[in-house]
C-alpha cells in the first residue's frame, strides 16, 4: 500500500508534515481522536516558529476532520468485528 503522502504535490508536502507534527501531540480521547484546536495550533506555531496562513489553517483543519472521521469508522468496524467474533 502506498503512503498517502505520495499523493501530495511537492508544494503541499509541508502541510502534510505539519499535520502529522500536530497530530502526534494530540492525546487520545475516550471516544476517539480529539480534533486539533485553534489553541494547540497557536502554541505549535509559537514553539516551531512556523508562520501559518489562514488558508493553510483551513486545509490542516479539513485534514484533521477527515482523519477523525476515518479513525471513527475504523474503530466502529473493529468493534463490530469483535462483537460478531465467536
Amino acid at each position: 500500500m502506498e503512503s498517502p503522502e505520495a499523493d501530495v504535490p511537492d508544494n503541499g508536502a509541508f502541510l502534510w508534515h505539519w499535520f502529522w507534527e500536530l497530530r502526534q501531540a494530540q492525546p487520545p480521547g475516550f471516544s476517539g481522536p480529539v480534533p486539533i484546536s485553534h489553541g494547540e495550533l497557536s502554541v505549535w506555531c509559537q514553539l516551531t516558529g512556523n508562520i501559518i496562513r489562514r488558508e493553510e489553517i483551513a486545509i490542516i483543519r479539513a485534514m484533521d476532520a477527515r482523519f477523525c472521521i476515518e479513525i471513527e469508522k475504523e474503530t466502529e468496524s473493529i468493534r463490530a468485528r469483535e462483537a460478531s467474533a465467536p
